[in-house]
This record gives C-alpha cells, sequence and structure tokens, in this order.
C-alpha cells in the first residue's frame, strides 16, 4: 500500500531528539545542575565562606570602624565624646560614611588574604614535612593534638606571606575609606580640637564620596598618591596577618581540645576568633594610628593639615585602641564563626 504526499506528510512525526549520554538538559545557560555547583562550592569554598563571612562581618561594624578613625585622627577626650560629635554634627551618616570602600575591599582583600594563607599554608607544611617526616597540616588535623614548633613556624609563615601579599590590594582601598570618614573633620580644622562636639554647624556639609577623594587624590597626587602610607600599612599587614593566623589556629587546637568531640563552628572557632584579632592589635596599632593619620590629611589644605597634625600629635598612639579592639573580637568572632560553618555545610554537600 502506498500514501499520497498528504497522508505521508500527515503521518510523520519527528522523534524528540534526546541528549547526549552525561549531559545535563537545560532551559537556561545560567542555571547549573546541583552535581555542577556542588562541584564549584567544595573547589572554591575558601573563597566562598570567606567573602560571605565578610560582607555579614563588615555591614556589621561598620559603625564602630567609623568610631575608630575619628578618634585616631583628631584630639577627642574619650569615646563617649566622639561618639556625640558624630550625633550632632554629622547626624546618623556620620557612623556608616565610608561603608562602601569596606564592604568592596576588605571582601576582595580577606577573599585573597584566606585563599593565600590556604595555599602557602599547604606550600609550607610540604616543605616542613621534607625535612622532619612529619606534616604540620595532617598533625594538626588529628583529635588531641598540641601545638608545636612545627606547626606554629606553619601558620605564622603562610600568615605573614598572606598579609604581604594582600596589602598592595588593600592600601588604596583604606586610604579612600580614611579620607571619605575624616573628610568633613579635615576640611574644618575647628574640629580637630576637644571643642568639637559642641559645634553642629557641619551637620550638613557635604562629604567627599569614595569616587571623589579617588580623583582628586589622583589628580592632586598622582597614582602614587594612592600609596601614601603603604610601607606603614604593608608592615602592619604582614605582621598582623601572621600573628592573627597563628593565633587562630593554635586557640582553635587548644579549643578542641576542651571541647572534645565538639564540633560546631560556634565553638572553638569563635573563641579563638576573638584572641587572633585582639593580640595583633597590641603589636600593630601605632604603626595603624600613623598610616591613618597620614592618609586622612591627605586632601586638607596645607595650613589646615598642619594644625590638625599638630593636635593629634600630642595624643596618644593607642588613642582608639578600646574601641578597635571591642570592634575587632566582634568582627572576628562573627566572621570566623561563619566562615567554618559555611565550610562545613559545603563539605556536607553531595558530589
Amino acid at each position: 500500500m502506498t500514501l499520497d504526499k498528504h497522508s505521508e506528510h500527515a503521518s510523520f512525526t519527528p522523534a524528540p531528539s534526546q541528549p547526549a549520554p552525561g549531559i545535563m538538559p537545560s532551559t537556561n545557560a545560567w542555571i547549573m545542575d546541583d552535581a555542577t555547583r556542588n562541584k564549584l562550592l567544595r573547589r572554591y569554598n575558601t573563597q566562598v565562606a570567606s567573602g560571605v563571612s565578610t560582607i555579614v562581618a563588615t555591614l556589621t561594624l561598620t559603625p564602630l570602624e567609623n568610631v575608630k578613625t575619628r578618634m585616631q585622627t583628631h584630639n577627642f577626650k574619650n569615646i563617649s565624646q566622639c561618639v556625640r560629635y558624630l550625633w550632632r554634627t554629622e547626624g546618623p551618616r556620620g557612623y556608616v560614611a565610608g561603608a562602601l570602600p569596606p564592604l568592596a575591599s576588605v571582601t576582595v582583600v580577606r577573599v585573597l588574604n584566606f585563599s593565600t594563607y590556604s595555599d602557602a599554608r599547604h606550600v609550607i607544611s610540604n616543605f616542613v614535612k621534607g625535612w622532619t617526616g612529619e606534616s604540620p597540616e595532617e598533625y594538626y588535623d588529628q583529635p588531641g593534638s598540641t601545638p608545636t614548633f612545627a606547626t606554629l613556624f606553619t601558620f605564622t609563615t603562610a600568615g605573614l606571606f598572606a598579609g604581604l601579599v594582600s596589602s598592595p590590594i588593600a592600601c588604596p582601598f583604606e586610604l579612600a575609606k580614611n579620607v571619605v570618614q575624616t573628610s568633613v573633620l579635615v576640611s574644618n580644622r575647628a574640629q580637630a580640637s576637644p571643642d568639637a562636639v559642641a559645634d553642629p554647624s557641619l551637620r550638613h556639609k557635604p562629604r567627599l564620596g569614595t569616587i571623589e577623594a579617588i580623583q582628586q587624590i589622583v589628580r592632586r597626587h598622582g597614582v602614587r598618591g594612592l600609596y601614601t602610607g603603604f610601607g606603614l600599612h604593608a608592615l602592619r599587614d604582614t605582621i598582623g596577618s601572621g600573628l592573627y593566623f597563628s593565633v587562630y589556629e593554635t586557640v582553635k587546637q587548644l579549643a578542641a581540645n576542651e571541647m572534645g568531640q565538639d564540633k560546631s563552628p560556634f565553638g572553638g572557632p569563635m573563641i579563638a576568633g576573638a584572641l587572633c584579632s585582639t593580640v595583633p592589635w597590641f603589636c600593630t596599632y601605632p604603626l595603624d594610628t600613623r598610616k591613618t593619620r597620614a592618609q586622612s590629611v591627605l586632601l586638607g589644605k596645607s595650613k589646615e593639615i598642619g594644625e590638625a597634625s599638630m593636635a593629634v600629635a600630642k595624643s596618644s598612639m593607642y588613642k582608639g585602641l578600646s574601641i578597635i579592639l571591642f570592634r575587632t573580637a566582634i568582627n572576628n568572632m562573627i566572621l570566623l564563626s561563619l566562615y567554618e560553618y559555611i565550610k562545613m555545610r559545603i563539605s556536607e554537600l553531595e558530589p
């Protein structure tokens, strides 16, 4: 039997195309399957965990960071006076000024810092293993292990290297943040005096924006201006990062021994986070104060810079330390406990 043309065309139905074996069908190029997503999360678990935890911690602590910077750069008698100054003369915006640079830059720097530390720690551990026959990383992960010279050397050296690598990226952003936070104070030299809190005239004064501050610095001082105080910044970050990771890993190890089999990321990591953040600041705070003062007056007029500098030079290099210890303890409790929690959850994903 033969079919005419019309019936032949009418009865023909193309077979649906089948995806090749191992290829997941997708209607949207931006949507990936669970296996691919989990694979990427596992591969970049350090970057994901450090990025998310940094954003959360930074947004939480921005107001305290603003108060710390004002205390370092101007001669306020105490924290209370500085807080009252912010409210009376700058209003609520004074507490969140310069929030964008920390959110963007600190996230990038923290991800770079943690990633570099993780890689450097592994390389140094293998180097030590070649000399001693024992890997500090493998020993550290053993239940009941205690700190040794090899583990301290590994964590500290990796931290020093991580701080040095991240400082060229961090310096311009931190400079912009300091300039934005203190732009109202620096542009009015009277505000460098202890009586600044009594003058409400600056509440509606325009404040430099981040982009505007960077543009003015480059215009006046060239690109090199963005690295004002870089030597102090690099020294602070190198020393601080080495101490940070060394104290964190050691305290977390000791806390794990005391807490037994408790694997909660909100136990040992939270305790270690509070301690690892405060110890480095005792050693590096004078460097941070000198760096902040050098950066914050970068855009002031010559006369105003001189008067402001004379006012703050009489104050202690440790002024504002109490608030930064409080701020950094809370910041790193949030940061490191959340960091460990995210890494733990990623490790639980199905391959």
